[in-house]
């Protein structure tokens, strides 16, 4: 099915009203038309052609942004890199995906070999005399799973998926022309890359990140209404001071990792109760949102959106399911006869329909005949008020087989570990108490951390 693109649209019918915005600096809805327009222009004349693929490093900058789009009305595969990976590794993620070319857009230090790279000029612009069509069935883009449960895959998206999933998400979180969502998430993240989509479709203002500022001053000043943030960054906002009575901020999702609640109440009592999500890279973004009302319920699934639960496996299927894994010998749809994805996640569903999240199946392991689920044990630690986040891992024990080791994260002063031992046993099993507390790790970044990196930490330290 073929549709006008969202920004030409307001570009037609709002052309003055700001579109992007990157600190002091604004772009109305008819400029980022003309940008996008040069930018879809120069792809091809450079040599692209619609349906191949394009590798870019991109975190969030507004050039990122641009070629982005650019690449919607060019027909080109937008396959996003994070710009801190190795260089040896853009290069073989590159070959790997088969792309036409790489872009270094934001490239920190030096250049990939063996590919081709693709310099463009983003300062251009172009009229656009007749309507832009997008084409719901085109292949849109890739993001890099995390690989948490192996090597990460490359999942491929079709345009028509992100947009029935900023439509779904309207229901819950809508946007208007007052709305402002800041870009916190990386644009090679799937809940960065959906975000301009949802902005966009309302015809509303895509703010992005500035790292060099705290984010808390940029909240104040700046006219953000809508928030996308996992617990760890709620937590460092709060203990900057961050009271949202000095914003104007309407909507806060939380995702990506256990749900505290002492974060839930304390946002709550500050009046700007949060919304949880589950989502998936494979179901581009949200899946279920609502409002927590119980550890480990992330709401009922958003419009566009089918879950069901096999053995106590989530499985999902609807408008927003990708088009599938890119393989070497093409696209594997990884779904069953009747459409449906198995997600390697637990759960359960409510009374209600609400969907409550236990782990994933594969980071379950034994521990002397008893199964341990080790998100269930993380879940428990963040509800203390004093563990801003926590990770466990097994590590090997010559007579139970393996045993849960804790990484904690303090929001102030550590706790004594016989009382954190004593507040797991409160709510769980004696079995799933940890063996060992450990500090988290200071290189441990990104938004979600390795388990197979904290794995190989607690087996040298345990």
């Amino acid at each position: 099915m073929k549709i006008v693109c969202p920004i030409h649209r307001w570009a037609r019918e709002a052309p003055a009203r700001i579109a992007v915005q990157s600190g002091s600096r604004v772009m109305d809805y008819a400029t980022l038309d003309e940008h996008i327009e040069a930018l879809s222009q120069q792809l091809l004349v450079k040599g692209l052609t619609p349906g191949q693929r394009l590798t870019v490093t991109a975190r969030g900058s507004l050039d990122a942004l641009l070629l982005a789009w650019a690449c919607l009305r060019a027909g080109i595969v937008f396959c996003p890199l994070d710009p801190a990976l190795p260089m040896v590794l853009q290069a073989s993620l590159t070959a790997r995906l088969e792309a036409a070319a790489f872009c270094p857009l934001e490239s920190t230090s030096g250049l990939p070999e063996n590919v081709t790279i693709l310099l463009l000029d983003t300062r251009q612009r172009a009229r656009v005399e007749q309507d832009v069509l997008l084409d719901t069935e085109q292949f849109s883009n890739t993001i890099f799973t995390s690989g948490s449960s192996g090597a990460p895959k490359a999942v491929l998206h079709r345009l028509g998926n992100h947009l029935a999933s900023a439509q779904g998400a309207a229901t819950l979180m809508p946007l208007d022309a007052d709305s402002a969502w800041l870009l916190s998430l990386p644009l090679f993240h799937v809940g960065g890359y959906a975000i301009p989509f949802r902005v966009f479709r309302a015809g509303a203002r895509v703010v992005l990140d500035n790292r060099h500022s705290a984010l808390a001053m940029r909240l104040e000043r700046l006219p953000i209404t809508h928030l996308s943030l996992v617990p760890t960054q709620l937590w460092r906002l709060l203990e900057a001071g961050f009271d949202p009575s000095t914003t104007r901020l309407r909507e806060l999702l939380l995702g990506g990792a256990p749900i505290p609640a002492p974060l839930v109440a304390r946002m709550t009592a500050l009046g700007l109760p949060p919304k949880v999500s589950y989502g998936l890279s494979e179901m581009a973004s949200q899946v279920c949102t609502g409002a927590p009302t119980r550890s480990g319920e992330v709401g009922k699934p958003l419009p566009g959106r089918e879950v069901r639960l096999v053995a106590g496996e989530i499985q999902v299927r609807g408008e927003t399911l990708f088009a599938g894994y890119l393989t070497p010998t093409g696209v594997d749809s990884a779904r069953n006869t009747s459409g449906w994805f198995a997600t390697r996640d637990r759960g359960e569903l409510t009374d209600e329909g609400a969907l409550i999240v236990h782990g994933r199946m594969d980071n379950a392991f034994i521990s002397g005949g008893e199964n341990i689920q080790p998100e269930a044990i993380e879940q428990r630690l963040v509800d203390h008020p004093g563990v801003a986040q926590a990770l466990v891992v097994p590590v090997e024990h010559p007579e139970w087989g393996q045993r849960p080791v804790a990484f904690i994260d303090w929001r102030k002063a550590p706790i004594p570990n016989c009382q954190l031992a004593a507040w797991v046993r409160e709510a769980l099993p004696a079995y799933m108490t940890p063996d060992a507390w450990l500090s988290w790790p200071r290189q441990a970044v990104g938004l979600k951390p390795s388990r197979q990196r904290f794995a190989e930490i607690a087996a040298a330290q345990v």
